[in-house]
This record gives structure tokens, C-alpha cells and sequence, in this order.
């Protein structure tokens, strides 16, 4: 097969690829908040209505076939862009997601929360307050994917809210009113890409001082990493840093 000749503008530099959950109505908000200007995001949707076991069981099957529509775009990177979605199955899911992306599309790939654990060891950060949207059975999934890569949930807060669409109705406030105090923690993880966790990261950084990291930053982030478009180490002002 002859290989394509893909044509650009000089001042749109990158195309990322997300594969976002049919119901999230928050991470291409953030997107748009996060990227480069000379940066475009293109999405393809898995189909979730809710987050109960059946459903997240079920999102990655959609993945073969929206990769391969998102690589007819000619993107750089895509990322599977679902937190709970990626780490069900626990340790090594994230893995199987990537391999599954990359055999059907050919681009690098990765998942939101393997981008997760890489922003927090690039911070150095090895016990977090957990914050979610998520129910009890669903925030135990998350911090027993991060106890596996040796970081330590010291405590967990948010309400808990199975519908994505109650999710994004959680002001950025509301959400960082949930931590009252970090204690022991070194740093904050705001779990979902489907929560205001983006904006609540920042009032919670200024807030108590610490590191925090967010599923949208750090799915952002992973886009432009694995495009070539950002550095190994996630930056300190989230957003804010990656959009230079």
C-alpha cells in the first residue's frame, strides 16, 4: 500500500484523537480549554449511558471500530478517554485498551488512567486523596488500580452519582468543597473525565498547595505527550501548562 501524504497547515501543528464515552458532556469543554491553539481534538463516542458493571464492562468493545474511524482523520495520538473504563478489569486493562486502539487504527495510544499513574509519579506522588463522582463499589476499583502501581488513596470524597449527566452538573466549587483537609496526602486525583474536575483542580491547588491532577488534564496530557507535543513530566499548573 502506498503511503499517504497527509497535508497540514503550518499553524495547526497536531490532530489528537479521543474515544469519549456517548454520554460525557464535559471532556470536549475541557479539550478546548486545554489544548494549543495550533492543536485539534477529534472525538469518536463509545456508547455508556451509565456507570454500572454492565456498561463499563462492556465500553471497550466499542473501541476497535471508532479507532479506526478516527484514524480516517489522519490523527497523531488517540486516547481511550474514560477513567473507570479503563482500569475495570483492573491491573493491565489500560494495556489491553492500547493494543486494541493501535492494531485497529496503526496510531500511538493510551487510556485516561494510564495517563493517571504516568502524571502522578512524574509528580512524585505516592499518597493522594481520591476525589470521584463515583459510587463506593466504583472509588474501591480505582483505588485498588492505583495501590497496584504504589500509590496509596489516604482518603476518598464527592458525591456519589452514577448518571454521567448528574456528574457534570457538579460545579468546579462543589467539587472542591468535598476535601476539607488533604491530610497526610502529598497530592489530589480528580477521577472521571465526565466531572468539572479540570476547574476544581485549579481552586484546589491554590487551595492547600499540593499537586493535583485531574482525569481531563491528564488525558490531555497523554494526547500531546504521545504526539510529541508535551514533556514527560505533567505540569504543575495542569491546564494552564499545557495550553503553551
Amino acid at each position: 500500500m502506498a503511503e499517504t501524504t497527509i497535508h497540514r497547515d503550518p499553524e495547526w501543528t497536531h490532530r489528537l484523537g479521543f474515544l469519549v464515552p456517548s454520554v460525557n458532556t464535559v471532556l470536549e469543554r475541557d479539550l478546548r480549554l486545554s489544548l494549543p491553539t495550533t492543536v485539534s481534538a477529534h472525538v469518536a463516542r463509545m456508547s455508556i449511558t451509565r456507570d454500572t458493571p454492565e456498561q463499563l464492562a462492556a465500553l471497550a468493545d466499542s473501541v476497535p471500530e471508532a479507532a479506526r474511524m478516527l484514524a480516517h482523520a489522519a490523527v497523531d495520538s488517540i486516547v481511550f478517554a474514560c477513567t473507570s473504563g479503563s482500569l475495570y478489569h483492573g491491573l493491565g486493562y489500560d494495556a489491553e485498551i492500547t493494543e486494541r486502539i493501535t492494531a485497529a487504527s496503526g496510531r500511538p495510544a493510551s487510556t485516561t488512567s494510564t495517563a493517571v499513574v504516568a502524571a502522578l509519579r512524574s509528580l512524585g506522588l505516592t499518597r493522594v486523596v481520591l476525589v470521584t463522582p463515583y459510587e463506593p463499589w466504583l472509588d474501591d476499583l480505582v483505588g485498588t488500580f492505583l495501590g497496584a502501581h504504589g500509590i496509596e488513596v489516604t482518603a476518598t470524597a464527592g458525591p456519589a452519582l452514577p448518571d454521567p449527566l448528574d456528574t457534570a452538573s457538579v460545579p468546579p466549587e462543589g467539587i472542591a468543597a468535598a476535601v476539607v483537609d488533604p491530610g497526610a496526602a502529598d497530592g489530589i486525583f480528580i477521577s472521571c473525565t465526565a466531572f468539572r474536575g479540570l476547574e476544581a483542580a485549579r481552586i484546589l491547588r491554590e487551595r492547600f498547595g499540593l499537586p493535583v491532577v485531574s482525569s481531563n488534564e491528564a488525558t490531555c496530557w497523554e494526547g500531546l505527550r504521545l504526539a510529541g507535543r508535551a514533556p514527560d513530566t505533567f505540569p504543575l499548573d495542569g491546564y494552564a501548562g499545557l495550553r503553551r
